[in-house]
């Protein structure tokens, strides 16, 4: 018996100095000050530790393997945890460098081809698999709203010359993200360029259009275009890339669109309308390119879309008030104006651009006051920009994408109207019927619209379905938003779970916001549309509210989990204890002032967990309380079955090499 006491006391000696070098670090994020010797003391439970004298030579004692034992059951648990979670910590970091480290995956820009009208079977047919990828640019881009730039007209007349040259504006001024830099070589600033006026952001990739002339570079950059009279655009595309800007204080992200060539022989007068009709239902900007000037025929081909698109609105509309102009600006870019004077400024310019507008669109001046008036209620802005020519050179099949043949004067104004339209004060986000679409409504409302145009030959019925569907789409979308935005503030962003009661509450408040939100927004279409896309947004609701709910309570089981080392600290402390009061503390004063000692940590340990849960009962009742100490000790029991484990299996290691070495001995 005294030799398991004199065993005990020395488990009881090293047990002690273990939990003065470690209590204090384990007890820290919990409140707890520690002092010496093992010296738990907490103002809460009033204990004052005794003083420590030992009475017993501690150089007179080994580590004996019993000792050690001992010794391992009481606290070796804990350090073995410890390591394995060192381990598991430094194989994370070492994941999380090698990720860091490892280059990021980029994609080769490219034109998308979004949309193809199929001319024989007259369809309209969606390319999903450009459409998600754009999807994924967006969101990579990290900007929530959007804008889209984009270029129809008549076939031929340099739509996609024109989109070649946004993209080398863009790319200077904004260049996208994780766009790989240029080779130098190739960015050198040729010596004609200052001489002639041009742009810096024009040769800053070259001082030759090659990026996107058919038959020119194989990694073509650009929009595909081709001196001579062939056509090369079919159907809708946008460049893969998107650019960051500012229109007004906020982000946008930028996408450039280029569209087949409308109203030529190989398109009916209805499928020129669809790619007018789903052009302007996607862009904010939509710049009708026109050669030399306007003309009442372009006005009237615009008015053909805008009869049936006014005629679908007037159904929308549920009451009078709410007419609004559904779409956004409508630019007419009047190619090779043929009436600028020689080094004519871009204020002259300007002034005979009003006066060219002014005499198809005043009221004053127009003899259709009719396409004035019909065009007037689509668009809430109507704005023109003459360009000069810029060099006969280039209609030619043998250009090969020079840049200085091109005149100074287009230079001057192409970089006066590249800087308009990109302007903060001009660009505008993207939005239908006063919702703002974002990047990620963006491919869901591309759905919507080609499906309402499928047949290629639009009616009032079927814009009025797209309408509908984009207006309650968005509206949802936005509700959505709200309701998130308030879970996410009050209920997940907390760092500690909210009662029951506490969380009903937020619920109810996210679901009347996001009801008010949609109520606001869906003003298009019949009630029965908008009842049924305001169900599934409740139902949606009501799904995102299960989701945090089944969060929060985790959180609440979880709320005792960080407790876990320091219960079996305490849990570590009462074994010794009760092993000192078994085998020597009736004989040894050192065992019993350890064990004072030990009963502090126990006290101080137990302590404070009940006063953790008593909180949780106190805020959230006390089946929360009980639920959170069950996970606790789940807990705790899961650490110290995998300590013991692995001091089993360290142990049968060593034993394995001990038979190894003797057995080696014996051949020997």
């Amino acid at each position: 018996m005294v030799e398991w006491g004199i065993l005990a006391q020395e488990a009881t000696h090293l047990a002690r100095n273990y939990f003065r070098s470690n209590m204090q670090a384990m007890a820290k994020p919990h409140g707890i000050q520690l002092g010496r010797p093992p010296d738990l003391v907490h103002p809460a439970l009033g204990l004052k530790p005794p003083v420590y004298k030992p009475d017993l030579d501690r150089k007179s004692f080994k580590a004996t393997p019993v000792a050690s034992l001992v010794l391992s059951t009481a606290v070796g648990v804990l350090s073995r945890c410890k390591a394995r979670q060192r381990r598991a910590c430094g194989r994370k970091a070492a994941e999380v460098a090698v990720l860091s480290d490892s280059p990021s995956k980029t994609v080769k820009p490219r034109a998308l081809q979004l949309v193809k009208i199929d001319l024989k079977n007259n369809k309209v047919l969606l390319n999903e698999s450009d459409l998600s990828t754009l999807e994924e640019e967006l969101q990579r881009s990290g900007v929530e709203k959007i804008a889209v730039v984009a270029v129809m007209g008549a076939f031929r007349t340099g739509k996609s010359f024109l989109l070649d040259l946004m993209l080398r504006y863009l790319r200077a001024k904004h260049p996208p993200t994780g766009r790989a830099p240029e080779n130098k070589e190739d960015c050198e600033m040729p010596k004609w360029v200052e001489e002639r006026g041009v742009p810096d952001w024009a040769v800053t990739c070259g001082a030759s259009l090659q990026e996107g002339r058919q038959g020119g570079r194989q990694d073509r950059e650009g929009f595909v275009w081709r001196p001579g009279m062939e056509k090369c655009t079919e159907g809708i595309w946008v460049w893969s890339e998107v650019f960051v800007c500012k229109a007004g204080n906020e982000d946008v992200a930028v996408m450039l669109m280029d569209t087949q060539g409308a109203w030529d022989a190989r398109m009916s007068k209805e499928q020129s309308a669809t790619v007018f009709g789903l052009t302007t239902l996607l862009a904010s900007r939509l710049v009708y390119n026109v050669s030399k000037q306007i003309q009442q025929d372009k006005i009237d081909n615009l008015l053909y879309f805008t009869d049936f698109a006014q005629a679908a609105l007037r159904a929308l509309q549920r009451e009078p008030t709410d007419a609004k102009e559904p779409f956004q600006t409508l630019e007419f870019l009047v190619r090779d104006w043929p009436h600028y004077q020689e080094n004519c400024s871009i204020m002259d310019g300007k002034k005979m651009m009003k006066t060219h507008l002014d005499q198809y669109f005043s009221s004053e001046r127009s003899e259709d006051t009719r396409s004035v008036e019909a065009l007037s209620g689509m668009f809430r802005n109507i704005d023109v920009w003459c360009l000069p020519h810029p060099s006969l050179k280039i209609e030619r099949e043998s250009w090969d994408g020079d840049l200085a043949v091109i005149e100074k004067s287009f230079w001057r104004f192409i970089d006066g109207y590249l800087e308009k339209i990109f302007d903060p004060a001009e660009l505008r986000a993207k939005a239908i019927l006063g919702s703002a679409v974002t990047s990620s409504t963006f491919g869901t409302l591309m759905r919507e619209f080609t499906a309402a145009f499928s047949e290629a030959a639009p009616q009032a019925k079927t814009f009025s379905e797209a309408m509908e569907a984009s207006s309650s789409l968005l509206a949802r979308d936005l509700a959505m938003r709200k309701a998130k935005a308030i879970l996410e503030e009050k209920a997940r962003s907390s760092p500690s779970a909210v009662s029951e009661e506490e969380f009903e509450q937020i619920a109810a408040t996210a679901t009347e916001a996001a009801d008010e939100e949609f109520t606001n927004k869906a003003l298009f279409g019949s009630s029965e549309g908008i009842m049924l896309r305001k169900d599934m947004l409740l139902k949606d609701l009501q799904e995102e509210i299960a989701r945090a709910r089944d969060e929060n309570e985790r959180k609440l089981e979880e709320s005792l989990t960080g407790l876990t080392n320091f219960s079996i600290v305490g849990l570590a402390a009462f074994a010794v204890d009760r092993l000192s009061d078994l085998t020597c503390d009736w004989w040894s004063s050192f065992c019993r002032e350890a064990s004072t000692d030990l009963s502090y940590v126990e006290v101080g340990v137990f302590g404070w967990v009940a006063f953790s849960l008593y909180q949780i009962s106190q805020k959230q009742g006390q089946l929360n309380a009980a639920a959170a100490g069950l996970e606790l000790a789940k807990t705790v029991m899961r650490q110290l079955d995998r300590g013991f484990k692995a001091i089993q299996k360290e142990r049968s290691d060593t034993v394995e090499v001990e038979v190894e070495v003797k057995g080696g001995k014996e051949k020997l």
